[in-house]
């Protein structure tokens, strides 16, 4: 599946959010690498074209956020409450999201890699081509998720809910988990491995003969 990365300019320069916040909460073009916000942004902002490096936003709320054609690189987002935020264009590379709540928001084009987010949240969503490569979401949260043209390869999914989320086209036979919460009339057309598929059959009772 090919995913559209940011369209960043070849050229960006340092910039300060909060001083670019007191004057708009629209900030764009430039490279983030010192954060300080406020634990709760009151304010709808709009993030366009930035590479946020090595930045912590842990524990801050946002209101309403957007991110479009944006780079997080060796980020802390853990805790962080993107909800009902928008994501379109966005790589997240090599970042903690642990517990951090992206619930009832829109993600398309987004590509997730060599990160954990374990306990994050993506239930009540909508992703559209997205792409989780090399990540830890071990008890994460899709509930009520709708997926379309989502690939998740060579992840640890132990233990994360997919309740009332449909896996229709989603191929998890290269990612490792011992137990997922899932209704079976959801994995309709879902691709598991050997293994996978006799794990799934003896949840439901059945016994196994070798």
């Amino acid at each position: 599946m090919k995913i559209t990365p940011p369209k960043l300019p070849n050229s960006l320069t340092e910039i300060d959010v909060n001083h670019a916040l007191l004057e708009d909460y629209y900030v764009s073009e430039g490279i983030v690498t010192s954060l300080e916000l406020e634990e709760e942004q009151e304010e709808k902002i709009i993030f366009d074209q930035i590479h946020f490096q090595n930045i912590s936003m842990e524990g801050i709320r946002f209101r309403q956020v957007e991110f479009i054609d944006c780079l997080f690189e060796k980020c802390d987002l853990s805790n962080v409450d993107f909800g009902d935020a928008v994501f379109h264009r966005v790589e997240i590379r090599s970042s903690k999201l642990l517990g951090t709540n992206i619930s009832q928001s829109r993600l398309t084009e987004v590509r997730i890699e060599e990160s954990v987010a374990n306990y994050a949240s993506m239930s009540f969503s909508k992703l559209k081509k997205v792409a989780f490569k090399h990540v830890t979401l071990n008890s994460a949260d899709f509930i009520d998720t709708s997926f379309d043209k989502v690939n998740f390869e060579k992840c640890e999914l132990n233990g994360v809910n997919f309740t009332e989320t449909s896996l229709k086209g989603i191929d998890l036979s290269t990612n490792t988990y011992e137990q997922l919460t899932v209704s079976m009339e959801n994995l309709t057309d879902c691709t598991v491995s050997t293994e996978q598929a006799i794990r799934f059959a003896k949840s439901l009772g059945l016994i196994i003969k070798e």
